[in-house]
């Protein structure tokens, strides 16, 4: 070992030794090493096969996947990522809040959104999907904003199905916050966001069952808490955008004027003594007097709430890697003493440009949520090596030093719950400092083995992929899981709190991420005799459906987390044939379809009894024929059939048509549809299918 080398090893050997959850892995860096480097000289993929048809397709999506490499540099892959046109809505109203409103910018995006506005007036948040109310509220209101007339025909679509639906009253709490602050919305009906949040994490920590018994900033999921924040300032400050009474949106309300009721509701259990029903009487006192909170505290909390959200800014301007935070930033850091024109809010308005797509069909500006160049990278070089290309020559080295200089070595807030741990993650954004996560770190991981850089003199990366390793291994939950961000956000405390209408602010172990931190561990090595992959097995036994089927969180929905786990079970060694895995592939082939594809729509997360039912998609088509080939099923000819519904639906210079949107952002709240997904999936599934047709180990 190199003298670098070994000096790294002794500072991680040490600081190791103050984290209990890294004195499971059991191998030492020489071990590891060996691991690394065999993997690198694994047998290469095979090329050829008994089946033209199937090996041109490989040949043509190879082809066309590198092709779709991001110029000019070739370096990383990263495609658009649609979620629905109420981000770019939000962007008018956050221009017309602030009082700089840059007319060609809004012009662009009023044209994307009126481009997703559907025949029946409505604006959904998946392709095909129901009519969604606080979205459509919001483009009808930045809309009108924009100088679309209310008489214009699709204005009046909206208006009409709006109303049906109840009204701008039935508005979900983020947009009643929205609403209030141009003075549409009044206060009394947004539920309380008090600042004094950021405060309680400094408060001494309370013992035992009492710390489960209390919320902080801490307690909810991070997407949650970098937006919450700067809302929690808005809702404090409660400044208001004075409008022309022509340009508000009275009309969107059923009720008169004067007989609208503003109250918040409850989201949970009715019940007065009720866990829900204590935190909802609890939330309507700090309603009630809220506004008698001394000054002291409330001066504190706002300089306290300020300093988070500056500390917490990426060098980049973006914060937490997503859209809504770093609007919310550009909307609070003002009433804060930040003037507009300071360079951390300068930084902030090139983020939002960086995730801004022009689409010239329309003339119009896309604005994406986030973007997912570290997901896609990864995510393309397993199916490159999976097909056959071998990622250890030179012209492919490229991609995995990207990947490599993205690892993250700096502490974010998930040290706050497990403190110790040595920092080693990757994000799934190009900045997001102070959130890697579980799913992009296993499937980098992953990548990286295929890179084949693993050989004797060059230790610094053997040395990155291990701090990964601990890393990803340090931050499994006590239930035997992994989630996605954080360890230990899963308080149920948190699903009764009033202004969680979505469900969405906690971040659990879920099945799906941890099939895929198991596959990155089998990969190296670890089997079901290492303890934490014993967890992780246990957890995902407990958390399988009645119908034999796992829950997706990232991914729609059944398809995606079954396929998720049943990878990652063969890849750790389990026994595929014992009873509950048999039923999780007697599920795959009942929702199989006539043409021999699969599908699901988003709606299953709503409606159970769409499980694994829904437009095929060449993604999910392509997760279901890899959970049955870890199962054993390579050979059935119901795989087959999928298989060849792969190749007669490749468009002939490569690549796959899919409209419908198979990623999760938020279940029944935020869908996304990943551009690349038709692309690298389908392409690892039939590299994989020739792979084991060929007699090749998955290795």
């Amino acid at each position: 070992m190199t003298r670098a080398y070994q000096t790294l090893h002794r500072d991680l050997t040490r600081r190791k030794g103050r984290h209990r959850a890294l004195r499971a892995v059991d191998t030492d860096l020489a071990r590891l090493e060996e691991m690394l480097i065999a993997f690198g000289s694994h047998p290469p993929r095979a090329t050829r096969s008994n089946d033209p048809d199937l090996d041109a397709a490989i040949e043509r999506q190879i082809a066309r996947l590198l092709d779709l490499r991001e110029k000019p540099h070739n370096e990383y892959w990263n495609a658009e990522l649609d979620s629905n046109a109420g981000l770019g809505a939000q962007y008018i109203l956050m221009m017309h809040f602030i009082g700089r409103v840059d007319a060609e910018k809004q012009r662009k995006l009023a044209n994307y959104t009126r481009q997703w506005q559907t025949p029946g007036g409505w604006w959904s948040i998946h392709t095909g999907g129901p009519g969604h109310l606080s979205y459509s509220i919001t483009c009808y209101f930045a809309l009108k904003l924009a100088g679309d007339s209310p008489d214009a025909p699709h204005m009046v679509k909206a208006r009409d199905w709006i109303l049906a639906q109840g009204g701008a009253m039935r508005a979900g709490v983020e947009l009643r916050l929205q609403l209030a602050l141009f003075g549409q919305y009044d206060w009394a009906g947004v539920p309380p966001i008090p600042p004094w949040l950021v405060l309680l994490p400094y408060l001494p920590q309370l013992p035992g069952i009492l710390e489960r018994k209390t919320i902080n900033i801490y307690d909810l999921s991070y997407w949650c808490r970098i937006s919450l924040v700067p809302m929690s300032v808005l809702y404090e400050l409660k400044p208001r955008k004075t409008l022309p009474p022509e340009l508000g949106i009275d009309e969107l309300f059923v009720e008169p004027a004067g007989q609208r009721v503003w109250k918040f509701d409850n989201y949970t259990d009715p019940g007065v003594f009720t866990l829900g029903g204590v935190i909802q009487l609890g939330a309507k006192l700090v309603k009630k007097f809220e506004g008698t909170i001394g000054s002291v505290i409330r001066k504190v909390a706002l300089r306290k709430a300020r300093d988070w959200i500056l500390s917490h800014q990426d060098d980049s301007g973006d914060w937490g890697g997503i859209y809504p935070p770093v609007m919310y930033n550009i909307m609070a850091l003002p009433l804060l003493g930040v003037d507009l024109d300071d360079p951390r809010l300068q930084r902030a308005f090139e983020a939002l440009d960086r995730f801004t797509i022009h689409h010239p069909e329309v003339d119009g500006d896309h604005m994406q949520a986030c973007v997912s160049p570290v997901w896609d990278t990864a995510w393309s070089l397993c199916a490159l090596a999976e097909a056959g290309v071998d990622l250890s020559r030179p012209q492919y080295q490229r991609h995995v030093d990207w990947l490599y200089s993205r690892q993250i070595l700096r502490e974010g807030d998930w040290a706050v719950k497990n403190p110790g741990a040595i920092p080693g993650g990757w994000c799934f954004q190009f900045y997001n400092d102070f959130y890697p996560d579980l799913d992009d770190t296993a499937v980098v991981l992953y990548a990286l083995l295929w890179g084949g850089g693993f050989r004797h003199g060059k230790c610094m990366r053997s040395e990155q992929v291990r701090i990964g390793l601990e890393w990803l291994l340090s931050m499994q939950n006590k239930d035997g899981g992994w989630s996605a961000f954080e360890q230990g956000v899963d308080k149920d405390l948190v699903n009764h709190i009033p202004f969680n209408d979505l469900d969405n602010m906690l971040d659990p172990s879920t099945a799906d991420v941890t099939g895929h931190v198991l596959e990155t561990l089998g990969h190296m090595g670890f089997t079901r005799d290492f303890a934490p992959v014993r967890r992780g097995i246990a957890f995902i036994r407990k958390t399988q459906d009645e119908t034999g089927a796992w829950w997706g969180r990232w991914g729609v929905n059944y398809i995606y987390g079954t396929h998720g786990v049943l990878c990652g079970l063969a890849q750790v060694g389990e026994d595929m044939t014992q009873p509950y895995v048999r039923k999780a592939v007697d599920w795959l082939y009942g929702v199989q379809q006539q043409s021999g594809a699969w599908g699901e729509d988003c709606e299953s997360y709503r409606h159970k009894e769409l499980a694994g039912k829904g437009e095929p998609t060449p993604s999910q088509t392509a997760w279901a024929l890899m959970a049955l080939m870890a199962a054993g099923e390579v050979d059935d000819p119901r795989v087959a059939r999928g298989v060849q519904w792969l190749l007669k639906t490749q468009k002939p210079n490569g690549g796959w048509e899919e409209d419908k949107f198979t990623g999760t952002g938020f279940p029944n709240a935020f869908y996304l549809n990943y551009h690349f997904y038709r692309e690298y999936f389908p392409l690892m599934a039939l590299g994989r299918y020739r792979n084991l047709k060929c007699g090749l180990k998955n290795v």
